[in-house]
């Protein structure tokens, strides 16, 4: 410990220039420790320099062990060049720098320049137990950037186009294994391969904090649950969070400018529940980029994940170039998601391909919008059904009519061709052309209808058949997930006549029911004789809405 270190303690301690003994110093322990917790100590007392020239990592790192848990560590204005981790194994401990402005004009705030390979500081290691390892980290006024020369190249061509499309292979600005409490307030990290790595870092809190020009900018995985930003600001990284395998995380007023690449998404949230966007900016990169990223957030991309709400959304997305590739195709890709709620979105959600993509093959895709809806696109329909034709968007419409509900179930299909019937055998109906199906929810191959979300629905039927003979027995009935294709039962006989004139050649009938998610139905029809059912959208059709 550094002489002039020592001279502080006896003035702090005694008011004297006086040498204090060993025994002393024992006896006053407890003194010495709440006057670390109390007031700072600075780095500088242990021969950090802060010029960019001197290795300064052994300073901070004596900084760091020979206080006590609970201590204020201060680092002056200055450039601190790191060359290896920095490990924090204490409880509480708060580091405080200077902020004047913003960080990447260099001038009066505290830079942490790192040249090394992993992280830059460690809190814990995996050796520990779930989430007993070293909590309630603080980091204050702080700017914290890869220096070195071991260097990728950035996807994102924003930064290319700024000069500052690289990353320190292998880095990471912060690390936290198993701990948690972890509170960055006005930090920047830049340049890293991931600029902040939690592993069991629960009930972090981010204020005010920088991310930029990272390969990954927040990765949280495996219970790093409830997660906590507020005002986090993104810039130019090729993914700014990627969200993996926890449960609760709000982003409050956050702004995500110029993130991704043709081959990176901004936002990644995966196995995951209950994330939370309230009050955010999202936006795209600028048309000079002429360059498209598939979707700005993308959900469930190999796990399911639900209760994502993105709440008062700002799209602040560039024209399309060439007048008509955008610079992102969706707001939101939905993979395997459900409970997704997008709750009004402004700004220019118009420059969107789609507000909403659908490209998974699992069942649970669900997405719920919500929007007064003063925008429109050139298909009239805010999602893409790009997937497996599973995908639900349900839109409810604010308007003057209080609150209208879009893209609901309707179906109308109808027999393209005449089709034939034995005598004495039912035979499903084959609605082999479609009208309307908002949903994609008609299976023309297999002639039967599946309900993506459970409801009410009505379902109407008419069937025109030649004229035929007199006395002969038809019924018309429906079935109700029944993959037979003989020797089945009916749910619902919906017509059962016996034919008295050449004139009765018809068969309709309708019904109300329930039905569960992913339930399915198709119409047959039975013939005492031969018959021909006659094909057209208005004299043989089925018709299905949700009520």
């Amino acid at each position: 410990m550094a002489d002039h270190f020592t001279d502080r303690l006896k003035l702090n301690l005694s008011g004297t220039g006086k040498e204090l003994t060993p025994q002393q110093l024992n006896e006053n322990f407890k003194t010495i420790e709440k006057e670390f917790i109390e007031r700072s100590v600075n780095v500088s007392w242990f021969g950090a320099a802060g010029d960019g020239i001197q290795d300064d990592t052994a300073a901070l790192q004596e900084l760091i062990n020979k206080t006590p848990d609970y201590s204020i560590l201060h680092i002056p204005s200055g450039r601190y060049k790191i060359t290896s981790t920095l490990q924090i194994r204490k409880q509480g401990v708060r580091i405080f720098g200077i902020h004047k402005g913003r960080y990447r004009q260099g001038k009066g705030v505290t830079s942490i320049e790192y040249y090394g390979t992993g992280p830059c500081f460690q809190i814990g290691d995996e050796s520990l137990p779930s989430f007993s390892g070293y909590q309630n980290v603080q980091f204050h006024d702080l700017s914290i950037r890869y220096e070195g020369a071991d260097i990728g190249t950035l996807n994102n061509p924003f930064s290319q186009s700024v000069k500052r499309g690289y990353y320190g292979k292998g880095t990471l600005g912060i690390q936290d294994w198993k701990g948690g409490g972890v509170v960055l307030d006005n930090v920047l990290i830049e340049h890293f391969e991931t600029a902040f790595w939690g592993y069991e870092s629960d009930v972090n809190l981010f204020k005010c904090t920088e991310i930029n020009y990272n390969k990954t900018g927040i990765h949280l995985q495996n219970r790093s649950s409830q997660f906590t930003s507020i005002a986090l600001f993104t810039l130019g990284n090729d993914t700014a969070l990627d969200l993996n395998s926890s449960n609760g995380a709000r982003f409050l007023a956050s702004q995500h400018i110029k993130d991704g690449s043709s081959n990176d998404i901004p936002i990644l949230i995966n196995d995951f529940m209950n994330a939370e966007f309230i009050g955010c900016w999202f936006e795209g990169l600028s048309r000079e980029h002429k360059m498209t990223v598939p979707s700005f957030i993308q959900i469930g991309a190999t796990k399911e994940t639900k209760n994502v709400a993105l709440r008062d959304s700002i799209l602040a997305i560039a024209d399309k170039f060439d007048d008509t590739q955008s610079v992102c195709n969706y707001f939101v890709d939905v993979v395997i998601g459900k409970k997704v709620l997008v709750d009004e979105v402004g700004g220019y959600p118009r420059n969107l391909k789609q507000l909403i993509s659908f490209s998974g093959s699992s069942s649970t895709q669900q997405v719920t919008l919500r929007s007064h809806l003063d925008f429109s696109y050139s298909n009239n329909r805010y999602g893409e059904n790009n997937g497996t034709g599973q995908a639900l968007l349900l839109v409810e419409k604010y308007s003057n009519n209080g609150i209208e509900h879009l893209d609901e179930t309707f179906v109308k299909a109808y027999l393209g061709a005449r089709q034939n019937l034995p005598a004495g055998s039912w035979q499903k109906v084959k609605f082999n052309q479609i009208n309307h199906d908002e949903l994609i929810e008609f299976d023309a191959v297999n002639s039967r209808w599946r309900a993506k979300r459970a409801g009410k629905y009505r379902i109407q039927v008419y069937i025109s058949t030649d004229p035929q003979v007199d006395g002969n027995r038809t019924r018309l009935a429906l079935h109700l997930n029944d993959e037979q294709l003989t020797g089945s039962s009916a749910y619902a006989y919906l017509d059962d006549r016996v034919i008295g004139g050449l004139n009765y050649s018809a068969l309709s009938g309708a019904m109300e029911l329930r039905l569960e998610a992913n339930s399915f139905i198709d119409i047959r029809v039975f013939s005492q004789n031969t018959m021909d059912i006659l094909p057209g959208g208005g004299i043989t059709y089925l018709t299905i809405s949700r009520i």
